[in-house]
């Protein structure tokens, strides 16, 4: 097998596949409660779901307009900034001694928003970027479609298997995740080995794009949130909700929908970058909720 070949078969059947498997797992993890629990904490979670709508795409977009370093990897960025939070986002929380409950409402709720929304995000973000200077032809119907099926479907099948089987689908989401899990990181390396001399080229301004994007994104919320009057344990959860993302599913746009693997690198960059700021934020936020905690009393 040719290294073409290779390419067209982790772009058009590899990536997709895990990705398919991931949502799955998130599937087979999911009771009716959970969607119940969406409707429990309404005033925080609405903040949460609009903000992440709302300031992490203002924030990427403004990066991609003014240092960006190529047309392709501001479409990445935008497509970054507009990704829902991911599932690692529950564990963190619970880590920080956050709000759990609200975490898993948010992601559950944007996950459903995402697929209506990214549409236009990313179409505007290659009319504007590239439309000058690439052949894209990427019809807004078809992007439904493609994000629809890696995500909607294959979570809904896993619903539908844990409310018919739970013990099987406790069984095998374990299995499934960790084996989707090995395949989609395996892409992730065939994009990077691809894109070498675009990442030799431009790794300083990704690394610092991506770093900058974290940081001022939860610095706007963690204020914004300071005046709203929510507790410590739901700042927790909506700062946490806005570093941890679905990075997976902005790659596959990138490399399978619109086959453009530079668009993937914002994506794979952040998942390092991301990681080390949420870790810095769980820190912090079990240092606050030691401190908070009242002094033992003393004979």
């Amino acid at each position: 097998m040719g290294y073409a070949e290779l390419m067209a078969l982790m772009g058009n059947w590899l990536l997709p596949g895990s990705l398919i498997a991931v949502m799955a797992s998130m599937g087979l993890s999911l009771t009716a409660d959970d969607f119940r629990q969406v409707f429990r904490n309404k005033r925080a979670l609405i903040f949460g779901v609009c903000s992440m709508l709302i300031v992490p795409p203002l924030i990427g977009l403004t990066l991609a307009l003014t240092v960006a370093p190529t047309p392709a990897l501001a479409v990445g960025f935008v497509l970054l900034a507009t990704t829902p939070g991911g599932m690692l986002s529950n564990l963190f929380t619970d880590m920080a001694k956050g709000d759990l409950a609200l975490s898993m409402s948010m992601t559950l709720l944007l996950s459903m928003l995402y697929i209506f929304v990214v549409p236009f995000y990313a179409h505007f973000a290659l009319l504007h970027f590239m439309g000058l200077r690439a052949d894209v032809d990427v019809p807004l119907a078809s992007f439904f479609w493609n994000i629809f099926s890696i995500t909607v479907l294959p979570a809904a099948t896993g619903f539908i298997i844990r409310a018919l089987r739970p013990d099987f689908a406790i069984w095998f989401k374990r299995y499934l995740k960790n084996g989707a899990t090995i395949v989609l990181f395996t892409s992730f390396g065939f994009i990077l080995f691809d894109q070498v001399p675009v990442l030799r080229q431009n790794l300083g301004a990704l690394f610092w794009i991506t770093v900058t994007l974290n940081v001022v994104m939860v610095g706007v919320v963690m204020t914004i949130v300071r005046f709203a009057g929510f507790s410590r344990r739901e700042n927790v959860a909506i700062g946490i909700e806005h570093l941890m993302r679905q990075e997976g599913t902005a790659i596959f746009i990138a490399v399978t929908i619109v086959h453009n693997n530079e668009m993937s690198l914002p994506m794979i960059m952040n998942t390092p970058v991301a990681l080390c700021v949420v870790l810095l934020f769980v820190a912090a936020a079990r240092r606050s909720e030691l401190a908070a905690r009242p002094a033992p009393a003393t004979a």
